[in-house]
């Protein structure tokens, strides 16, 4: 307790999700943290590090507020033409907030679009369903509400190859007004589970155990094929000459991976990959393009469940950030939550 109560803990890091640790067994655990004195290097921490303080106390008597998820079962699913034009097109109410989330492949073409207007719901629109992204962008240009979006400046650019066009003027971005409230973690699964105690998969977590298989094979099948011998370079050794270098050939590298992978499955693929920088051009064109982490190895309703929440998650913080933000000027940062 005496290494912890000199530090308050960065926000942006969520230690049930991150580590499978709950914050009452973290005490005692060493995780990167924000100095007491950060704040003086780096103003822009100061409040941050001041409500850790805060909350920090309150734990330690008992009295810390800990969100709950109060929609524990939600409902998420993808949504048909028909039922967009049934449930949406035909509605009266187009006044009420609307929140919307995109996913991409790793070439960042669009791959779906999610949206929630009630708490606890999210449905998912594919990027080939034209019918269904023309009766959205009807009931778009119908809508007269705040239209919600956690980091505007990446989704614009989705939404515009998906030929949806979304009036500017109704645009929320609750990335930027969690930025300027200046005492949160802006990276939405952080800032829903720190204030609406909602548990988010990372991206990642969601990709790697259906990407990772495919980039085994992707090596596997390379290793046997016919590699030319890289040419010789000239690189300075230690003491600063000119000596002739002969980098690994293609062959040997993917060998010395895939024999330390059977020793040890956790070795990074991705990792290794990248290392190889200066050999992709010569491997992906002889075994086409490398496979890398990508939604589309994922399982349909696994997407579903991810990307829904992304929009249910926006749409349940805007109330919040809007109350945070009518405290801004009446009571100290620890009392606007």
């Amino acid at each position: 307790m005496g290494l912890l109560a000199c530090y308050a803990i960065d926000p942006d890091i969520n230690l049930e999700l991150q580590h499978g640790i709950p914050m009452e067994t973290a005490w005692g655990t060493v995780f990167p943290m924000y100095h007491p004195a950060g704040g003086l290097h780096e103003p822009k921490k100061m409040l941050m590090i001041r409500n850790d303080w805060v909350r920090l106390g309150k734990y330690i008597k008992g009295k810390l507020r800990e969100p709950a998820d109060h929609y524990p079962y939600p409902s998420y699913s993808e949504i048909s033409a028909q039922e967009l034009f049934d449930d949406y097109l035909e509605c009266n109410d187009y006044t009420r907030p609307l929140a919307c989330d995109t996913e991409v492949t790793r070439f960042r073409e669009p791959f779906c679009l999610s949206f929630s207007d009630a708490p606890g719901t999210g449905r998912l629109i594919r990027a080939e369903d034209t019918e269904s992204l023309e009766i959205f962008q009807a009931i778009l240009d119908r809508w007269e509400g705040p239209i919600l979006f956690h980091n505007w400046l990446f989704d614009y650019s989705v939404t515009q190859a998906m030929g949806l066009r979304f009036p500017h003027k109704l645009i929320v971005d609750t990335m930027v007004r969690t930025y300027h409230l200046g005492n949160l973690p802006q990276g939405l699964k952080a800032l829903a589970y720190r204030l609406l105690g909602m548990k988010m998969q990372d991206f990642d977590d969601l990709v790697t155990p259906y990407s990772t298989p495919l980039c085994l094979e992707y090596l596997r099948n390379a290793l046997p094929l016919d590699w030319p011998k890289p040419d010789e370079q000239l690189k300075r050794d230690d003491q600063g000459q000119w000596k002739l270098y002969k980098p690994q050939s293609m062959r040997t590298k993917l060998k010395r991976f895939l024999t330390d992978y059977q020793k040890n499955p956790a070795k990074d693929v991705y990792k290794s990959w990248d290392n190889w920088e200066d050999s992709h051009e010569l491997i992906q064109k002889v075994c086409g393009s490398w496979p890398g982490k990508d939604i589309r190895y994922v399982p349909m309703d696994k997407v579903i469940y991810y990307a829904c929440r992304d929009a249910d998650a926006t749409l349940r913080l805007w109330p919040v950030l809007q109350g945070m933000t009518r405290q801004v000027r009446r009571k100290l940062s620890e009392h606007w939550e």
